[in-house]
């Protein structure tokens, strides 16, 4: 990817995005054709919501790209607790929710992981099945809240599962789970 084009998605710098599209109109046709992040990727992780905004106008297919990581925008924006960015990606495609990352982990674990209230809430509204998703230990949210002690992330997962009648995810077991003696 042209050094220039990553500067602009670190800085979220809409106008030299525009600049280089202007000198080289396939700048980020040649993006995605690169291996690794796109400047979607980048701004994402930077938090910079106008650039996003911008590249998902020119480029919304670069919402579903995966980095050499196998994680989406949307991961690194759950992740950083990019509320904005993270309503913004779901337009483009809320099936991006389901999408696994390293580990099988969708964006809902990592926002779990990280304590990102807001960000579940979103993610749980825009895919209420994500919370039957599981990590390849067989950990779903309600699991990574409980191990990384995020006792409001609890709360939410409960209280979602309650809403949503998905009472069977409280008797799911991880694959660390002892079998039972019977």
């Amino acid at each position: 990817m042209d050094r220039r084009l990553i500067e602009a998605a670190q800085m979220g710098n809409v106008d030299l995005l525009l600049n280089l599209i202007k000198y080289d109109s396939l700048i980020l046709h040649s993006a995605s054709l690169a291996e690794g992040e796109t400047p979607l990727h980048i701004a994402s992780m930077a938090g910079h919501l106008n650039f996003v905004q911008q590249i998902l106008t020119l480029r919304p297919e670069f919402a579903t790209e995966l980095n050499q990581d196998g994680f989406s925008p949307l991961h690194i924006a759950s992740a950083n607790g990019y509320l904005e960015i993270v309503k913004e990606l779901l337009k483009v495609d809320r099936d991006m929710c389901a999408v696994r990352g390293r580990e099988k982990r969708i964006p809902l674990h990592y926002a779990v992981i990280k304590g990102r209230i807001h960000v579940m809430k979103e993610l749980l509204a825009a895919s209420p099945d994500s919370v039957e998703h599981v990590t390849v230990r067989g950990e779903t949210a309600l699991h990574l809240a409980v191990k990384k002690n995020q006792i409001e992330g609890l709360r939410v997962l409960v209280e979602h599962i309650k809403d949503f009648k998905k009472v069977g995810v409280l008797n799911m077991k991880d694959s660390m789970s002892t079998p039972s003696c019977t």
